[in-house]
């Protein structure tokens, strides 16, 4: 995935998938958040702003307005992130954009019934389908990782829902070995 992130058009859902779908995400945050308000929703403590800032500082004369069009909400299981979720569903404005980061980070854990985890995530899919139909919705995601491989069906839920996908290249597969010849 080597094109730059576009907003989607309204009333569509956007999954980017992928180990760097979130950074992908917080870039268009930074561009995003000098045109007007952004609802931001981190579901895997991955929206760092730092790089955010350095981003907008050399494209505007008020970083700080910038900043402040970005209202951001974290969640650290998978029922914070339906809580959040509903929420942003009452509170979001026609034409916001909503990004949410990693969104099926908690509904991997281990600790969570699967069937509670996919009932959770159904529930948080039909409120972001929601909204997306009054404002773009942007979500990113990574595939479980191998001890989650009975997870999967997550991601599988939230590729159905997404009227598009981008899916990030898998790295290129290492060179084999070569013997050194001396």
């Amino acid at each position: 995935m080597n094109a730059k992130l576009m907003l989607p058009l309204p009333h569509q859902l956007l999954a980017v998938i992928g180990p760097h779908a979130a950074a992908r995400l917080m870039e268009l945050a930074g561009s995003l958040c000098l045109r007007g308000p952004l609802l931001l929703l981190d579901g895997g403590n991955r929206a760092n702003l730092h790089p955010l800032i350095r981003q907008i500082r050399p494209r505007t004369t008020d970083p700080a307005a910038a900043l402040q069009n970005i209202t951001l909400a974290r969640a650290f299981t998978c029922h914070q992130v339906l809580a959040l979720v509903e929420q942003a569903r009452q509170e979001a404005q026609p034409g916001q954009p909503v990004l949410v980061l990693d969104l099926l980070s908690t509904f991997y854990d281990e600790s969570v019934r699967l069937a509670e985890s996919a009932r959770l995530l159904r529930q948080s899919l039909a409120a972001l389908s929601a909204i997306s139909r009054r404002a773009p919705v942007l979500i990113s995601a990574r595939r479980p990782l191998p001890a989650a491989q009975n997870r999967v069906m997550l991601l599988e839920l939230l590729l159905d829902e997404a009227a598009q996908v981008w899916e990030e290249a898998p790295p290129p597969a290492p060179a084999a070995l070569q013997p050194a010849l001396f």
